[in-house]
């Protein structure tokens, strides 16, 4: 991740976290399934995340199921970012889970 990514991340909370969850996605065998694991453990509904996003609920569906190209490091910035947003205003943290990687089934 670049120094801009880690600036973008310190600005919603435990950056190093994010970083390292983001790293999780990029380099997984499986960037989709990653990013519905990471969803999941935050406790974010897939339709609250799109729409944060500003994205439809099936676009993020179709990243999510592998249906599209793999993110690239754009958007899963931005995925974390409304994530983590999200879990916040639903009082969870990044911290409230265990990272996974390489993905190992929970």
């Amino acid at each position: 991740m670049s120094d801009d990514t880690n600036t973008e991340f310190s600005d919603h909370g435990n950056d190093n976290e994010l970083v390292r969850i983001a790293g999780s996605i990029v380099l997984s065998d499986n960037p989709a399934l990653e990013l519905k694991v990471w969803r999941g453990k935050f406790g974010v509904k897939q339709a609250d995340l799109a729409r944060k996003m500003n994205i439809t609920p099936s676009v993020l569906s179709d990243y999510e199921k592998g249906r599209r190209p793999s993110p690239g490091v754009n958007f899963v910035k931005k995925y974390l970012i409304a994530l983590y947003e999200l879990a916040r205003r639903n009082s969870r943290s990044p911290t409230d889970t265990a990272p996974v990687y390489p993905y190992t089934k929970t």
